[in-house]
Protein backbone atom coordinates (compact mmCIF):
# COMPACT_ATOMS: atom_id res chain seq x y z
CA UNK A 1 0.00 0.00 0.00
CA UNK A 2 1.12 3.30 -0.89
CA UNK A 3 -0.63 6.77 0.47
CA UNK A 4 -1.10 8.37 -3.17
CA UNK A 5 -3.23 12.07 -1.62
CA UNK A 6 -4.42 13.63 1.10
CA UNK A 7 -6.87 16.79 0.63
CA UNK A 8 -8.04 19.19 2.64
CA UNK A 9 -11.18 21.57 2.09
CA UNK A 10 -10.75 25.30 2.25
CA UNK A 11 -12.83 28.54 1.39
CA UNK A 12 -10.37 30.65 0.14
CA UNK A 13 -7.83 28.74 -2.33
CA UNK A 14 -6.43 32.06 -3.11
CA UNK A 15 -5.26 32.54 0.11
CA UNK A 16 -3.77 29.12 0.47
CA UNK A 17 -1.65 29.10 -2.54
CA UNK A 18 -0.33 32.35 -1.55
CA UNK A 19 1.23 30.93 1.36
CA UNK A 20 1.84 27.21 0.20
CA UNK A 21 3.53 28.48 -2.85
CA UNK A 22 4.64 31.77 -2.06
CA UNK A 23 5.98 31.32 1.56
CA UNK A 24 6.56 27.30 1.28
CA UNK A 25 7.78 27.36 -1.94
CA UNK A 26 5.92 24.02 -2.73
CA UNK A 27 5.08 23.57 -6.47
CA UNK A 28 1.76 22.12 -8.37
CA UNK A 29 1.84 18.49 -9.28
CA UNK A 30 1.13 18.05 -13.20
CA UNK A 31 -0.63 15.57 -15.10
CA UNK A 32 -1.26 13.81 -18.25
CA UNK A 33 -3.52 15.79 -20.43
CA UNK A 34 -3.93 15.10 -23.82
CA UNK A 35 -0.44 13.87 -24.19
CA UNK A 36 1.35 16.88 -22.38
CA UNK A 37 1.88 17.20 -19.06
CA UNK A 38 -0.41 20.49 -17.19
CA UNK A 39 -0.36 21.86 -13.84
CA UNK A 40 -2.39 19.99 -11.19
CA UNK A 41 -4.82 22.93 -10.38
CA UNK A 42 -8.01 25.50 -10.95
CA UNK A 43 -9.89 28.02 -10.00
CA UNK A 44 -11.36 24.97 -7.60
CA UNK A 45 -8.33 22.94 -6.40
CA UNK A 46 -4.63 22.95 -6.21
CA UNK A 47 -2.96 19.75 -5.73
CA UNK A 48 0.93 19.89 -4.50
CA UNK A 49 3.03 16.71 -5.63
CA UNK A 50 5.49 16.26 -2.53
CA UNK A 51 7.75 13.73 -2.95
CA UNK A 52 5.59 11.47 -4.75
CA UNK A 53 2.60 12.09 -2.39
CA UNK A 54 -0.08 15.27 -3.28
CA UNK A 55 -1.13 17.13 -0.67
CA UNK A 56 -4.54 18.53 -2.30
CA UNK A 57 -6.87 21.44 -1.39
CA UNK A 58 -10.32 22.26 -2.65
CA UNK A 59 -13.21 24.26 -2.36
CA UNK A 60 -16.39 22.56 -1.06
CA UNK A 61 -18.69 25.03 -0.34
CA UNK A 62 -17.80 26.26 3.57
CA UNK A 63 -16.34 23.22 4.54
CA UNK A 64 -13.09 23.76 6.02
CA UNK A 65 -10.83 20.52 7.19
CA UNK A 66 -8.05 21.32 10.02
CA UNK A 67 -5.61 18.19 10.52
CA UNK A 68 -2.29 18.57 10.62
CA UNK A 69 0.84 18.93 8.05
CA UNK A 70 3.56 17.50 8.81
CA UNK A 71 6.74 18.39 6.21
CA UNK A 72 10.14 17.38 6.62
CA UNK A 73 13.15 19.59 4.48
CA UNK A 74 15.98 19.91 3.77
CA UNK A 75 17.03 23.76 4.88
CA UNK A 76 15.69 23.60 8.54
CA UNK A 77 16.73 26.22 9.71
CA UNK A 78 16.79 28.78 6.28
CA UNK A 79 13.25 27.98 6.40
CA UNK A 80 12.61 29.29 9.98
CA UNK A 81 14.01 32.01 9.33
CA UNK A 82 12.57 33.13 5.95
CA UNK A 83 9.21 32.08 7.49
CA UNK A 84 9.58 34.79 10.00
CA UNK A 85 11.19 37.18 7.68
CA UNK A 86 7.80 36.70 5.70
CA UNK A 87 5.64 37.53 9.01
CA UNK A 88 5.10 33.62 9.66
CA UNK A 89 4.47 33.45 13.94
CA UNK A 90 6.44 29.85 15.09
CA UNK A 91 3.81 28.53 17.46
CA UNK A 92 6.18 26.29 18.98
CA UNK A 93 9.45 23.99 18.82
CA UNK A 94 12.58 22.92 19.21
CA UNK A 95 15.76 22.04 17.92
CA UNK A 96 14.05 18.81 16.20
CA UNK A 97 10.98 20.55 14.71
CA UNK A 98 9.07 23.82 14.71
CA UNK A 99 5.07 24.90 14.22
CA UNK A 100 3.35 27.03 12.26
CA UNK A 101 -0.11 27.65 10.79
CA UNK A 102 -1.43 28.07 7.51
CA UNK A 103 -4.23 30.73 6.99
CA UNK A 104 -7.18 28.49 7.64
CA UNK A 105 -5.66 27.36 10.67
CA UNK A 106 -4.43 24.26 10.40
CA UNK A 107 -1.23 22.96 12.19
CA UNK A 108 1.95 22.52 10.05
CA UNK A 109 4.76 20.76 11.89
CA UNK A 110 8.30 21.62 9.92
CA UNK A 111 11.05 18.70 10.57
CA UNK A 112 14.53 18.12 8.94
CA UNK A 113 15.04 15.60 6.58
CA UNK A 114 17.09 13.24 8.81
Amino acid sequence: MKLNSVIFHTTDLKELRAFYEGILHLSTGTYLKDGQQVPDYSDSYVNYDIGGVLLCFEIDGDRIDLGTVVLNIENFDGLSMRLQGNGVKIIGGNSHYFKIKDPDGRSIIIEPIR
